[in-house]
């Protein structure tokens, strides 16, 4: 009677998350390391994302009693969104902060020292 049960036991569909643990227990645990990043990046962007976990199952050999059992997970982050800036270009392709075009509104604006030095590119202290 004990030997049907157990015969039984093994004839019911089990819960694929205790296979996983049993069978691929790095895989749970990298499931839940990569879902926990995707939750905060969706959190962070307010955008969607995915994680996909594909199994390939495949004979071992002709015999069919032995299986391969390969795992593959693909997470797709949300992404943020880059803010733009705005440049203006003068007759000479080069861009700047400022229309070149116009006027400036305070005598003192044509006298704003930049912090980086024009011919090396060096960040420079402007007080």
């Amino acid at each position: 009677m004990a030997s049907d049960r157990a015969a039984q036991k093994e004839l019911e569909p089990g819960s694929f998350a205790a296979f996983l643990a049993q069978q691929r227990p790095k895989t749970d645990v990298e499931l839940h390391e990569e879902l926990r990043k995707l939750v905060a990046a969706v959190r962070d962007t307010g955008k969607a994302g995915t994680i996909s976990l594909k199994i390939t199952v495949k004979p071992l050999d002709d015999s069919g009693s032995a299986l391969s059992i390969n795992d593959e997970i693909t997470v797709k982050r949300p992404e943020r969104n880059r803010d733009n800036s705005i440049a203006y270009v003068d007759s000479f392709n080069n861009l700047h902060r400022r229309d070149p075009s116009s006027m400036p509104l305070f005598e003192d604006e044509s006298d704003i020292r930049t912090a980086a030095d024009p011919a090396t590119g060096e960040i420079r202290d402007i007080n």
